[in-house]
């Protein structure tokens, strides 16, 4: 992959949770179009630094805890500017059980880091921002913050959540520049799901079979749709909710074939 378009040129973008997954194919994608990338997660994200910089992207690794302020600030006053922010962080249900079976901390802590933790970098990011008359801050939000997913009630709550934020931050700030939206991927084809699937703990066909178009995301479709948003020519599209599912969410019924299924 090569720098191939220069859309975000002599812009600075922070991607939360960069480590892997959506987040990895988020960084390549602003990256190849421009824009310097700072990776943040709770363990420092070098190895993919030194991939991207390998590609001739400017990047900077940093370990970030998204529910602590104090790193935050060392992160984001570490760049002169901030331009595009994507709050991609998140964490997953440590089981899948019943709502009552669940610990009382879980929900806490998922809207924490999810909600907390974007709401805590927008806020450090919105002053600079305001200040130039110009900002994207792109929430990753899911599919099951629209639809729901049994058994995973903190997660979809936490994820519907996002999209409050969004449409809030949407109004307050557009008349200063400011452009935030909600990216919301389907069933995506991760690395970690990759293991999973091959493991047989995890049922492409299962997902596959809902979504309209019959398979799961590839990371860059979702991150193509980021850098969309994150270009100066989508300033007139604010606090919209961006599914990128393959139809999933308007299965009225899941359980009538729509046809053979494409292969992971």
């Amino acid at each position: 992959m090569s720098a191939i378009d220069k859309e975000l040129d002599n812009m600075v973008a922070i991607i939360t949770g960069a480590g892997g997954g959506i987040g990895e194919a988020l960084a390549y994608e602003l990256g190849r179009c421009g824009a310097r990338v700072v990776l943040g997660d709770l363990t420092s994200p070098e190895e993919l630094a030194v991939k991207l910089r390998a590609l001739g992207i400017e990047c900077r690794a940093c370990v970030l805890d998204v529910t602590d302020a104090a790193s935050i600030a060392a992160v984001v006053e570490a760049e002169e500017r901030v331009d595009i922010l994507v709050n991609n962080a998140g964490i997953m249900q440590p089981k899948i059980a019943d709502h009552h079976e669940q610990d009382a901390s879980l929900l806490p802590r998922m809207l924490d880091v999810h909600v907390g933790g974007a709401s805590l970098m927008a806020s450090a990011v919105l002053p600079g921002m305001s200040q130039r008359g110009s900002g994207r801050i792109i929430n990753i939000g899911s599919v099951i913050g629209h639809v729901g997913l049994q058994r995973r009630t903190a997660y979809s709550v936490a994820k519907s959540a996002i999209g409050g934020l969004t449409r809030g931050l949407a109004l307050e700030y557009g008349r200063r520049g400011i452009t935030v939206n909600t990216v919301s991927p389907g069933y995506t084809l991760t690395e970690p799901l990759r293991r999973k699937m091959a493991e047989g703990t995890l049922d492409y066909a299962l997902f596959a079979e809902r979504s309209a178009v019959g398979r799961w995301a590839d990371p860059t479709e979702i991150a193509r749709v980021v850098r969309f948003l994150a270009e100066p020519s989508s300033g007139f599209i604010t606090g919209a909710d961006w599914l990128v599912d393959g139809g999933y969410a308007i299965n009225g019924n899941p359980g009538e074939s729509l046809g053979p299924l494409s292969k992971p």
